[in-house]
Parts: C-alpha cells; sequence; structure tokens
C-alpha cells in the first residue's frame, strides 16, 4: 500500500521562516556595521584635511551664509583680474607704440601692412578705416584720394587696398598672378628678387 507525503507540520515552517529572518538580520547588520566604519573613515578623512588646510592658510568654507559673506575672497579670483588688468594695459602700452605710417605714394604693400597692424591693435572698425587713412596720406597722393572718394559712393577698406595698389604698385596686369608669372630679370638679382617679393605680397591684398 503506498505511503502519502506528509504535508510540513505548521511549526517546520515557522521554525524555517525564523532561520531565514534570522539570517536577514544578520546580513543586514553586517553591512550596517560596512556603513558605520566607511562614515568613520570619511570622518576622519575630513578631519586630517582639516587639518592640513588649516596648517597651509587656506580659509575653510562655512555652511553659514553670513560667514560666507565675511569670508575672505580666494587667491584665484584675484589673480584673474590682475591678468585681465596687465592685458590691458599691456595692450594701451602696445596702442602707443604703434603709429599710422604716412604714405606719399611709395610701396603701397608696405603701407597696407603696417596701417592693418596699427587697426588690429586699436580694434579699429572697418568704417573709420578709410577715414584715419585719408589723414595718413600726404603729398600728391591725397589729391588722388579726394578723386577716389568722389568716384566711388561707398568706398570700403578692401576697395581702398586694392585702389592703392592699382595706382602706386606699379602693376603691368590687372591680375597679380599673372604680373608674377610674367616677370623677368632684366637687373640684378637683388633688383629681380624685390620685383617677386612686392609682386608675391602683393597677392594677398
Amino acid at each position: 500500500m503506498p505511503t502519502r507525503a506528509t504535508k510540513p507540520k505548521m511549526e517546520d515552517r515557522v521554525e524555517k521562516l525564523e532561520v531565514t529572518v534570522g539570517a536577514l538580520e544578520e546580513t543586514v547588520g553586517g553591512m550596517n556595521e560596512t556603513m558605520n566604519l566607511l562614515m568613520l573613515q570619511m570622518q576622519q578623512q575630513s578631519k586630517m584635511m582639516a587639518e592640513v588646510t588649516k596648517k597651509l592658510g587656506i580659509p575653510q568654507p562655512t555652511s553659514s551664509r553670513e560667514d560666507s559673506v565675511e569670508e575672505v575672497p580666494l587667491p584665484p579670483p584675484a589673480r584673474a583680474e590682475s591678468v585681465e588688468a596687465s592685458s590691458q594695459n599691456e595692450s594701451r602700452l602696445a596702442g602707443k607704440k604703434v603709429k599710422l605710417p604716412v604714405f606719399e605714394g611709395d610701396d603701397p604693400v608696405a603701407w597696407i601692412t603696417r596701417a592693418k597692424i596699427y587697426f588690429d591693435v586699436q580694434n579699429t572698425p572697418d568704417a573709420l578705416r578709410v577715414k584715419l587713412s585719408r589723414l595718413s596720406v600726404d603729398g600728391p597722393t591725397i589729391h588722388w584720394f579726394n578723386l577716389l572718394l568722389e568716384t566711388e559712393d561707398d568706398l570700403s577698406w578692401e576697395k581702398l587696398k586694392k585702389s592703392l595698389i592699382a595706382r602706386y604698385g606699379g602693376r603691368r596686369l590687372e591680375n597679380p598672378f599673372e604680373e608674377l608669372s610674367t616677370l623677368r630679370q632684366t637687373g640684378s638679382v637683388e633688383e629681380f628678387v624685390e620685383a617677386k617679393a612686392r609682386a608675391t605680397s602683393s597677392i594677398n591684398f
């Protein structure tokens, strides 16, 4: 006659449940001990950091709003302000040293190069570059400049540069690349090198 499977008694279930709960309690207890140990280590490290910063003379941040207002400003912002002030002073000194050159009709590429440096240092807008250039021309060039202003309704800095090179650059051709390709040595090597350098530099304008 087959034997029937006996169902676990209530007492056995309760006992197993108690064992499981006990194991969970031990696990939770171990986790709590670990967390407490970590918190203790963090507190010790915080104290050590506070002692180090105190020895180094670094101001410690406080949680109080009133205390934070009374704190002395930290060095980095002060250094940033001093660097900015120094840069401004250097810009002013550079602006005083650089002067807009006078143009009398010789070597327009060299004059344009120096004038561009002056305008860049002074942060001169394009609208004022033509007016300042008019003040820097001298001799017969000023008559040509006045005529150019009359013929050009809206004379820009770019147009002025091209007009100066076309009028006083001694080009035989409108295209600077063609001018460069047709250069031939007719005099000394030094004269040929200078003519080639002048034609090459005018390409950028």
